[in-house]
């Protein structure tokens, strides 16, 4: 079998397809761990879920209750 590439030719075509085989590799690993994040995090239809409480407690404002907003009433 006769190629008309040289050595150095043969090197980097090789030296592609070991990049794109490590790519896809990893493209794999990536979205089988996104898969299993997932799974985890919506869980089976049995699990209860854990919910964080809203909070409705005392406040500040006298605009309600927003606590992303910046309380000015102590400084009335």
């Amino acid at each position: 079998m006769k190629t008309d590439l040289n050595h150095d030719q043969i090197s980097m075509l090789i030296e592609r397809a070991r990049k794109e085989r490590s790519i896809a590799a990893g493209r794999a690993i990536a979205t089988a761990m996104h898969k299993v994040l997932d799974w985890m995090e919506k869980g089976s239809p049995n699990t209860r879920r854990a919910t964080a409480e809203k909070q409705n407690g005392y406040h500040l404002s006298s605009e309600g209750s927003r606590p992303n907003t910046f309380d000015t009433s102590a400084f009335v």
